[in-house]
């Protein structure tokens, strides 16, 4: 059976407060009960002890005046039972009345009698009149009507204000538990939407408690599920693309090195302008090369094979190798690698296809007209070599910033979006990272930190 947390908090919480109110209003109305029969108990004796031996005569006059401050009915008989007095005509020949008095002195309320159809309390008592040398019977006669109000009016109130207490509580236990059962009910919701694959996040309460705790695991919780599925999503593309990759590598190599093998050939027997279609031709196939290279490294990424090199020459042989592919880009290529020998303990062919990555989307940012500068340097400090590639182009698009480095992210329609990928790719298997920006003065900027070997 499933029972809410909001009723877990609410039912408990009241029934225990409602018990509680209830006993200890029951206490209260019994101890007004109680002290309002004592004080009619006290009020009756009073009358009694006044008027047993009073200064004046007990006439009816004086026993009308005692009924209106006491409330009592005063009847005063000789021991014949012959009425002298009597507060009120209604009761002076009540049959009651004859039965002459106790002998001993009555407490409490009295006998209860039946007088002109009501109900009355009964003492009576041996008194004389100032004037009077015979003893007189007073009968003294409390309404149990009068009685009966009273103990209610001492009982109501009490009740009243638990009553009140309770509703109070009860209300109070509700909107506890609402508080608490409401921010859960979205952490449930906002679960649900998790499990649906929806890993946005949930407001956080604006109490600072556990429930705002809760909030912030749940959040956390989305956020690297979100991070795990786009790992995920990235390893199914390089998976699918290993394997697209690995079947290709085979016969694209083996097709560039016919084609390259027949243009070398036929470059020999030709002469002026269409020896320098032969070598466009030619720089393509090499290019073509390179893109193939970058579709194995990212399909089949291995780990570099760490040996003794030089970041510096590295730098300085692929800006003398393509230098060719700037010129005929007309791409100005800039160069300041600095005095300083940068020794690492790395794979340079790897670092080389990272660079190389980098310079060609340089040219392709660039364009014709624009620049490309390579600068290289040491951070004595940080104990990190550098290697920043920048370019006059506009950069990425914003959309595209955020995923620059993820596979297949590309602005450019003939690109495939495969260079930065491999590029951060290799870093990381180096220990370095890759970083981009844009400078203040709108430059893009792509910057290798690398640790010294």
């Amino acid at each position: 059976m499933r029972w809410p947390i909001r009723n877990q908090l609410l039912w408990p919480f009241a029934g225990v407060m409602a018990v509680t109110l209830a006993l200890v209003s029951g206490v209260n109305a019994w101890l007004a009960t109680r002290r309002a029969e004592a004080q009619i108990q006290t009020q009756l004796a009073n009358i009694g002890q006044t008027l047993k031996r009073p200064p004046f005569p007990l006439t009816e006059s004086v026993l009308r005046q005692a009924r209106s401050l006491s409330g009592t009915e005063l009847v005063v008989m000789d021991m014949e039972g012959k009425v002298v007095a009597s507060s009120t005509p209604a009761v002076e020949n009540a049959r009651p009345l004859e039965t002459p008095p106790r002998t001993t002195e009555q407490t409490g309320l009295g006998d209860s009698v039946l007088i002109q159809g009501e109900q009355y309390f009964h003492r009576a008592v041996e008194t004389r009149g100032s004037d009077e040398t015979n003893p007189l019977i007073l009968h003294v006669l409390y309404p149990e009507r009068s009685y009966r109000e009273s103990l209610r009016q001492a009982m109501v109130p009490p009740l009243v204000v638990g009553g009140i207490a309770l509703v109070v509580v009860v209300l109070t236990a509700g909107s506890l538990a609402s508080r608490f059962s409401r921010p859960i009910a979205k952490l449930q919701q906002q679960v649900g939407r998790i499990a649906e694959g929806d890993f946005q996040p949930l407001p956080l309460p604006q109490r600072n408690d556990e429930l705002r705790d809760l909030a912030k695991s749940v959040n956390s919780l989305a956020q690297q599920l979100t991070t795990l599925t786009q790992v995920m999503k990235r390893s199914e593309r390089l998976t699918l693309l290993g394997q697209l990759s690995g079947g290709l590598a085979h016969h694209l190599r083996n097709d560039i090195t016919g084609v390259r093998l027949a243009i070398q050939l036929h470059q020999r027997t030709c002469r002026g302008s269409d020896r320098e279609s032969l070598d466009v031709a030619l720089r393509q196939l090499t290019l073509s090369e390179e893109y193939l290279q970058r579709l194995l490294a990212i399909g089949q990424p291995r780990d570099p094979e760490r040996k003794a090199c030089d970041l510096k020459e590295i730098a300085a042989d692929l800006i003398v190798l393509h230098g060719p592919t700037f010129h005929h880009r007309k791409v100005a290529l800039q160069a300041e690698l600095g005095n300083r020998n940068i020794p690492l303990s790395a794979d340079a062919k790897q670092l080389g296809q990272l660079l190389l990555n980098l310079l060609l989307n340089g040219i392709e940012a660039a364009g014709p007209g624009g620049w490309v500068r390579m600068e290289t340097g040491i951070r004595d400090v940080e104990r990190q070599a550098f290697v920043r590639l920048l370019d006059s182009g506009s950069g990425p698009p914003p959309e595209i910033e955020a995923k620059l480095f993820e596979p297949f992210a590309t602005s450019k329609p003939e690109g495939v979006g495969l260079g930065l990928a491999v590029a951060r790719q290799i870093a990381r298997a180096h220990e370095g990272e890759l970083i981009f920006s844009r400078t203040t003065e709108g430059t893009t900027c792509f910057e290798l930190r690398l640790p010294l070997g």
